[in-house]
């Protein structure tokens, strides 16, 4: 079988750290094919998320692949930084090397372009930070839902479980509304004129936070891969995480979303789906950024999003994290 192209547009970030990492042990594996990684600010800075995604691969060992930067921040409003939870660069306590390798020369919204029009109906797209450089590439090629094999977007939170954010919303989400309700959209009408396109698959918090990363996982990394550069890295990087999690009452662990949401974009098969029409709210005084879900069909709206909320595999996130384990201590 040929490897899957899979896009990645993140905003590292420490949990975007293990999704890189992952994906680069899975293209080492033969399994994908690592079509590009965008940069989106978001946990940090366009500067320094392209810096660190460019570190990381460095790290992992990663053969060439375009790396592009993307939208600076939100559509609409100021962009907002969360130095207290990635650290003030995105790395945690990491002190990431200088990287020789070089920036692509294309927009991120024009690498997203390329790349589903390279691999027409074969890309699978991840999305682990903001919808800001999606939305940008929407605008560019507003057929990019039909090229799309698949879209995976981290980013929400359903079935009345709690935001990060705000009561109700999710950072990722929250801090660009606009650009993931344009994402809806955009799937809303790709589908209303050809309903075989796959509707958007989104991770909410309800599920993403079952992915709970300790320190015994970090040491285990450590020993399984021998204390190599990498892992010494990542565990540093995640202590940071370790400490923002305990500080706001969650214990001396870490919720690691994307690593999750990178998995699940290539086992399709392991997550348990339901269709549901799906509009970001951005407008409401207490709700803006909320994910509203309507299961129901009301107003004839097809689904225009399936909700991952749950895991078929025996063991759910944990196991899910045991695999991301293994799969990372071999990038030695």
């Amino acid at each position: 079988m040929r490897p899957i192209p899979v896009l990645l547009d993140c905003d590292p970030g420490i949990d975007d750290a293990l999704a890189i990492a992952y994906l680069v042990a899975e293209q080492r594996a033969g399994r994908i094919d690592l079509a590009g990684l965008v940069c989106t600010a978001g946990n940090v800075g366009i500067d320094d998320t392209v810096r660190n995604a460019l570190s990381w691969l460095d790290l992992a060992g990663c053969p060439p692949v375009p790396v592009a930067a993307g939208a600076a921040g939100a559509l609409v409003v100021p962009h907002v930084f969360t130095p207290e939870t990635h650290g003030p660069r995105g790395a945690g306590h990491a002190d990431l090397t200088t990287t020789t390798r070089s920036l692509d020369p294309r927009d991120g919204a024009r690498l997203w372009v390329d790349a589903a029009r390279a691999h027409p109906g074969e890309l699978v797209a991840v999305v682990t930070g903001p919808s800001s450089t999606l939305a940008h590439a929407l605008e560019l090629e507003p057929a990019l839902p039909r090229l799309l094999r698949r879209l995976v977007v981290m980013g929400g939170t359903f079935r009345g479980h709690p935001g990060n954010t705000t009561p109700v919303s999710e950072w990722n989400v929250d801090v660009d509304p606009e650009a993931a309700d344009r994402v809806c959209l955009a799937w809303e009408a790709a589908r209303a004129d050809d309903p075989t396109v796959a509707p958007a698959r989104w991770c909410g918090l309800n599920l993403t936070e079952r992915a709970v990363w300790t320190p015994e996982r970090s040491r285990r990394l450590v020993e399984a891969a021998q204390g190599s550069t990498l892992s010494r890295h990542l565990a540093d990087a995640l202590r940071f995480y370790f400490e923002f999690h305990e500080s706001v009452g969650e214990g001396y662990l870490a919720q690691v979303h994307d690593p999750l949401v990178a998995w699940l974009a290539l086992h399709p098969e392991a997550a348990l789906t339901e269709p549901v029409h799906l509009r970001i709210e951005c407008a409401g005084e207490h709700t803006r950024g909320m994910t509203v879900e309507d299961g129901r069909g009301h107003r004839g709206r097809p689904a225009n999003a399936e909700l991952v909320v749950d895991l078929s595999v025996p063991g759910g996130a944990v196991a899910v994290l045991e695999e991301v384990t293994v799969s990372i201590a071999d990038l030695r």
